[in-house]
Parts: C-alpha cells; structure tokens; sequence
C-alpha cells in the first residue's frame, strides 16, 4: 500500500484555504513555526484527527524486544466511523497468516486461521486491542502526555510524545504498561509508532502477575530503554470512500464455527433413576462399559440391558463433556462426575475425574452418540471427541 495521505496546500485566500483544509480527503499539514506546545500539539492533532472518516493501514509489531529473536507480525487495520473496523494478520513470525477480525453495525467475527473455525458475537467488539492510532488519540485527548522531541527535518512535522502510567496500567492497552511513547504528526492526526514500556518486568527481576501495585519496593521500576512492544506504520491511506461492505465479515470456503450450536445450547437430560449412584456397581450389572478407547464403535444391546459410558475429565478446569444423542432406543438411568483421590501426599489436582453416563435400551431402534469435552460447548482445537452408534433389539 503506498502512502496516500491526500494534502492540499493551495495558494488562494485564507477563508478558501480554511475550506479545503476541512474538505473531504485532505489533511493540510502546515508549517508548526517552531516547537509546539503539549497543548498546541494536542490541539492541531485532534482537529486533523477530527477530519479523519475512514483509513486503511499496514503496521508491524514486534514483541518482546528482550530476546535474541522477537516475535515479529505484520498486521492489517483498516477504519470508518463510527464503529467499522477489520484487522488481518498478513504475516507472522512464528505463526500461521491469514487470522482475520471484521466489525460492522450488526455482528463482529473472528476468524482463526490455524483452526479454521469462526466466533460470531453481537457488534459493539471495535477491535481496540489492534487499534493504535485510536489508543494514541485517547493519550493526546487525556493531555497528561509530554513531548520528548521534534523533528522538523520530516515533512509533516513530527514529535515523540510519552505518558506515564507507573506503576502499572491498562488504560490506554489491554496488556500492562508503565509508559507509552507515540511517534505523531500534528499537521495530520496520525501517529507513526508507538512503543510500550513494562519497566518493571525487566529480564532477572521477577514480577508477579497482576504485580501488586501497593506492594512495590522504593526503586523497584527503573525506566528502559527496552520496550516490550514497538508497533510501526509504513502507509496509511486516510478518507478513501471504503464502503461499508467491506467490514461485512465472511467465512472463508470450508471454515466452520469454533462454537456448534448444539453443544453450545445443550442442556443434558435428567435420569429416570438416580437410586444408585454412578461411582457404585449397578445391581444386576451392566451389558457393556466403555471408555475413550470404544470411540467410534457399533454395538447391539438388547431391550433391558443397560448401557455405561466412563469419560476422563480435567480435574480444577472448566471443560465438561457434553453428549448429544440422537435417535430413539435408549433412556437415560443417571449421569454424575466420578473422582479417584491421588495417592496419599500427593496434590488433590492429580487425582483422577470422570463423568460417566449410564443408559437402559427400552425399544428397539438406533441411537447415535456425539459428544465433545469441551468450555462452553466451543470446538477447540483437538477437543476430545466420543461417538458411538448403538442398535437396540427387542429382548426374546
């Protein structure tokens, strides 16, 4: 993308230069006359970001800047007011391209290139956590910023701003920051990088997280010259007409959701008999058990034989099996968790969780079994799966 910004400085009157200046599409970027104020610089970037309707951007991050090998992303982030946005991950490195976000009146989407599944939510989701010149006006509105330093060699006009937000904050980011330093240009309401600062996360110095903000030795943070995150602009094309369209998001060719409405929605079926708890032995037995291992198999029951099904869980986690049948045969006896306690002086957490479900064939017919472990009934990737088809013949 190359650089678009649409400048006019016409030699005419001044109440038509004024005019042009807030034209559609041109950002006049003028003459500072000398170093500007924090509140002259506030003043000028906020009437030229005022002008700002739409924007398409390229931008690179890289973080941590602390290793041998920083983590480098090349992201596209494009704009239009009032709520419009679409991010893409164009490159990354490690990681895989193509993850993409879109925002509109109506829905936000997210898509996951290395699942190849999709999250749909209400709109109200403005990508912020990807919108840098947003987070740099929010900085330049709040006026507690400082100018470090001006280059009038660059045309427009450039200066290094810095806000303080020690010890620790997330008011301009969604990750913790002690200080964040923005590359701006006045004449043009646009920032050109931004870099954030954790100074008390310095390598060898071990600070927990959240760090406690009312805890912190006199001296803890000291300021670096090591960022943990630099975000730079190579081209921004501000007021280029972007329909509203384009922020309509579209699932690529092939992609599913990450979240299947019938497990997100399932509510498990109560059991006509809960007498006999599932952790003990069923009077008169059971025609078969089954664990993981019988995933995908066919079995034949008959009228009156009772079905077991024993699933590992994750003990201390969210995740929990959610089994959907269909099909007609079977009744539901009962249904609970079963825990093993570990070994006597070893943690709780490794003791061994299960879920196990136990069925009664009542008729003959088939049922089909689906079932996931998974949080919130949400597809992860490489969630534990369960399937099984059971026939069911009359007894005799």
């Amino acid at each position: 993308m190359q650089d678009r910004r649409r400048v006019c400085i016409p030699a005419l009157s001044m109440a038509m230069l004024l005019l042009l200046a807030t034209a559609p599409g041109c950002l006049a970027p003028g003459d500072s006359g000398g170093d500007l104020t924090a509140g002259e610089l506030a003043d000028q970037y906020l009437a030229h970001a005022d002008g700002i309707r739409d924007y398409q951007s390229n931008y690179t991050v890289q973080s941590p800047l602390s290793g041998e090998h920083p983590k480098t992303t090349r992201i596209r982030f494009d704009y239009k007011a009032p709520s419009y946005a679409r991010m893409e991950i164009v490159s990354s490195d490690p990681g895989t391209p193509g993850t993409f976000a879109a925002t509109n009146r109506s829905s936000t989407g997210w898509y996951n290139a290395d699942t190849g599944t999709y999250d749909l939510s209400p709109a109200g989701a403005i990508l912020d956590e990807y919108d840098y010149q947003a987070m740099v006006r929010r900085i330049v509105t709040d006026r507690n910023f400082t100018v470090l330093w001006h280059d009038p060699t660059h045309v427009p006009d450039r200066y290094m701003i810095e806000v303080s937000t020690e010890p620790w904050s997330t008011t301009y980011t969604p990750y913790l920051t002690s200080r964040i330093r923005a590359l701006v240009e006045p004449s043009t309401g646009l920032a050109w990088n931004v870099s954030t600062y954790y100074d008390c996360n310095r390598p060898g110095v071990p600070t927990p997280t959240p760090p406690p903000q009312n805890e912190v030795p006199p001296g803890f943070c000291q300021p670096s010259d090591v960022p943990n995150r630099v975000v730079e602009y190579d081209a921004i094309a501000v007021n280029t007409g972007i329909p509203d369209s384009y922020f309509d998001f579209v699932p690529p060719e092939g992609s599913g959701p990450r979240c299947v409405p019938k497990f997100v929605h399932w509510v498990e079926p109560r059991g006509t008999d809960t007498s006999v708890p599932v952790s003990q032995p069923l009077p008169g037995g059971v025609r078969y058990s089954l664990n993981e291992s019988d995933s995908g198999r066919t079995i034949t029951l008959r009228t009156g034989e009772v079905l077991e099904i024993t699933l590992p869980t994750v003990t201390g986690l969210a995740f929990r099996w959610i089994m959907p049948t269909e099909g007609s045969g079977l009744e539901l006896l009962n249904v609970g968790s079963i825990f093993e306690p570990p070994p006597e002086g070893q943690m709780m957490l490794s003791g061994k969780s299960s879920t196990r479900w136990r069925y009664q064939a009542v008729a003959p017919g088939t049922v089909t079994f689906d079932g996931i472990r998974a949080l919130d009934g949400c597809d992860i990737q490489g969630a534990p799966r369960f399937t099984l088809t059971v026939q069911v013949e009359e007894n005799g």
